[in-house]
């Protein structure tokens, strides 16, 4: 045997051995796979089945469902996170203040923090899932005009969203459609009920539309403009706000260099009238 022949041999054999690994690793890693979310669908459908049992825990978790599950709570997490932040209050207020009334009062705070944060996290989370539907709306309005199928023009809509519930929420949405051989009652049905938002029902809405007339672009450009001056109302929100932060920053500037200038002078003021009066 040549030593051509040997090379020829071994880069061979390294080649099947190559492939052999890398196909058993895709083999093990589709396997890991499968059974993690098998294990996942079940602790899923034991959890559900769990809270089910439960009305107030049952109505909580579709809420928070609706929110994107902040701070990955559900039902059970978030009356856990709210019963250990009002006793952590509680006993700050008893050691440090000696009183049940503060105590108390703390406890109420701690209970109800949580809502403050899922209150203000909504105004945000919702303001940018209304951008993205607008971005969502006017691409699906351009592309029906150019006579591009419901089912092309939504499939990658998900490519327009930056908020990723709503990313998630609208792959969903267009693999139920195909899936469900282009029924859009049931996709409209399952992305309306992930939301909790004005402006996804007014998009689903117009959508339904679809099946009755086949033409839906005049609905969908009447829902754009909306989302437009709603976009354009927010910008001057934030804008007034940063005004504001920017007024308040200068005055407090202000303040301080007047105090700079003239609190040396003060203090020789002061210095030259004691002197005066001994």
């Amino acid at each position: 045997m040549s030593v051509l022949d040997f090379i020829l041999l071994l880069l061979i054999f390294i080649i099947c051995y190559l492939s052999v690994k890398r196909w058993y690793i895709k083999h093990e890693l589709k396997k890991y796979v499968q059974s993690s979310n098998a294990k996942k669908k079940t602790k899923d459908v034991k959890f559900k089945n769990f809270i089910s049992k439960f009305n107030f825990l049952k109505t909580k978790d579709l809420f928070l469902l609706k929110q994107g599950y902040p701070l990955r709570l559900d039902s059970l997490r978030y009356y856990t996170l709210k019963i250990i932040l009002s006793l952590i209050f509680f006993l700050a207020g008893i050691t440090n203040y000696n009183s049940s009334f503060i105590a108390i009062l703390l406890a109420s705070i701690g209970w109800f923090f949580i809502d403050v944060y899922i209150m203000v996290n909504k105004k945000s989370r919702d303001a940018e899932i209304c951008n993205d539907l607008y971005n969502v709306t006017n691409s699906i309005c351009l592309q029906l005009s150019s006579h591009v199928s419901l089912k092309d023009s939504i499939k990658y809509q998900f490519q327009n969203c930056k908020n990723k519930d709503f990313q998630k929420a609208m792959i969903e949405f267009s693999t139920c459609y195909e899936l469900t051989e282009l029924n859009i009652d049931k996709a409209i049905q399952t992305l309306n009920s992930r939301f909790d938002i004005l402006e996804i029902n007014m998009f689903c809405n117009a959508l339904s539309e679809y099946n009755k007339t086949g033409d839906v672009v005049e609905i969908l450009e009447n829902l754009a403009s909306s989302l437009g001056e709603k976009q354009i109302d927010v910008i001057k929100e934030q804008t007034r706000t940063k005004i504001i932060y920017v007024t308040i920053g200068v005055i407090i500037a202000l303040i301080n260099i007047i105090l700079l200038v003239f609190y040396p002078l003060f203090i020789s003021l002061g210095q030259g009238f004691d002197t005066l009066f001994k």
